[in-house]
């Protein structure tokens, strides 16, 4: 048999793997069993040279039960039965010292009893801590009565203590050092959940960071071995001026295609880091929006896509960032152009609530299962469903849109049916709540 490196592997059962506290626990109850049978072997001998012999068959005895109990665990007995075993005999111990010592006023019992819950909370946690340290307790006073009122015990050694300065020092010690522990065991605790969560973290990090490298590289390739065919294509003295025309113009397609990729991948990272800068200023959210048409009128012309309006007649205003806003708008405004058939409608509608101004952008495409919703806004995640010809998805677009909306204090979401297109909204606050937190 392979021996591990850790030596107390050896007892544990296969349960004891299933989490990282558990394996603690039980590799600590290993380790305890073993030393205390050291500590047991020890007033083994001092009970013999001070002619103690009950004590000393006890001592034998109890060494010979902390070393067993680790065979136990390996057979697969719960770990809580057997720390309250471990616990008990320590108990037995504290309680025999104390009857053969002549009583609670030996000051050289304290350590048996205060170490009590001071064990549980490391065997088990602050539960079954507050239980032993309730028997710690009770031992002690019932000690303490019967030399109040005058009984005795066998006397190993010499009593001078006084027994009320006895009873509150140890009870004392225990209540004090049974907190100590707690409050260790409790920030032992918050640390291991942190270093949990923070492990959690770094390895949804590492994850993104390989997806991320992955598409990146997918999406960057394809478009250079295109513009790397049409280029040596176009080179060729034996193809037509109308050919070579159309070469150049598949290159500037695939150029764009690589540019927004990069953008994109820029812009998340940016945002990732923390360094999106938000300039929020007073600003006429119809006014944006009829600049923003203006500059797509073009865009959706060749596109041959019809883009309808409806916004209030009266001006709506708002205090946020233009140019965030407009990242949203041209996002949502391109996906739908993106995904809806040849000669379809974009439609966009502007309306003014109470406290919010919401954006909705409607689109003719082939509609979202809802199954596939919660993919929407989650980085290099698309849907089943498939854009027009000539257009490529790369999943960053509305994830781009969540971030931003996120610093804007904006609610994102979309609602759709299968073949009934999509309808993307976003909910702007006419006043951002967070404006100390607006700069990163």
């Amino acid at each position: 048999m392979k021996i591990p490196k850790d030596w107390r592997e050896l007892f544990l059962p296969a349960h004891a793997y299933k989490s990282e506290e558990s394996l603690r626990l039980h590799r600590f109850f290993v380790a305890s069993c073993y030393v205390t049978s050291v500590f047991a072997t020890s007033y083994f001998l001092m009970s013999i040279y001070m002619h103690g012999p009950l004590f000393a068959k006890a001592m034998a005895v109890s060494f010979v039960l902390f070393i067993f109990l680790p065979l136990v665990l390996r057979m697969g007995v719960r770990l809580s039965i057997l720390a309250n075993a471990f616990l008990a005999i320590i108990c037995v111990i504290a309680i025999l010292l104390i009857y053969w010592e002549g009583g609670i006023r030996r000051a050289n019992v304290a350590p048996w009893l205060i170490v009590l819950p001071a064990f549980a909370i490391m065997l088990q946690g602050t539960r079954l801590a507050m239980t032993w340290m309730v028997i710690a307790l009770i031992t002690i006073a019932g000690f303490s009565y019967f030399t109040f009122q005058g009984i005795g015990f066998q006397v190993m050694f010499d009593t001078t203590k006084d027994p009320v300065f006895n009873l509150l020092s140890m009870s004392g010690l225990v209540c004090l050092i049974t907190f100590v522990f707690y409050i260790s065991e409790t920030e032992r605790k918050k640390a291991h959940d942190s270093l949990e969560s923070q492990n959690i973290i770094l390895d949804k990090l590492s994850k993104e960071k390989s997806k991320f490298l992955q598409i990146a590289a997918h999406d960057l390739r394809n478009p250079l071995i295109v513009i790397q065919g049409l280029a040596d294509r176009s080179s060729d003295a034996d193809i037509t001026d109308e050919e070579r025309a159309e070469c150049l113009t598949y290159i500037v397609s695939s150029t764009n295609r690589m540019s927004e990729l990069i953008k994109n991948l820029l812009e998340i990272q940016v945002i990732d880091a923390g360094k999106m800068a938000i300039e929020p200023q007073l600003l006429s959210m119809t006014n944006l929006l009829n600049l923003y048409l203006a500059q797509m009128a073009h865009v959706a012309a060749v596109k041959q896509t019809v883009i309808e309006v409806n916004m209030p007649e009266t001006e709506v205003s708002i205090y946020s960032d233009p140019a965030r806003i407009e990242q949203i708008m041209d996002n949502y405004v391109s996906n739908a152009i993106k995904y809806s058939p040849v000669g379809s409608k974009v439609r966009i509608q502007l309306k003014e609530n109470i406290d919010s101004v919401e954006l909705r952008v409607k689109d003719e495409g082939p509609g979202i299962d809802k199954s596939e919703m919660h993919k929407l806004f989650q980085q290099f995640s698309t849907a089943s469903s498939i854009p027009r010809p000539g257009e490529h998805a790369t999943g960053l677009g509305l994830a781009i849109v969540k971030k931003i909306a996120d610093a804007l204090d904006a609610e994102v979401g979309v609602t759709s049916e299968k073949g009934q297109g999509c309808t993307f909204y976003v909910r702007f606050p006419k006043e951002l709540r967070n404006q100390s937190q607006i700069l990163s």
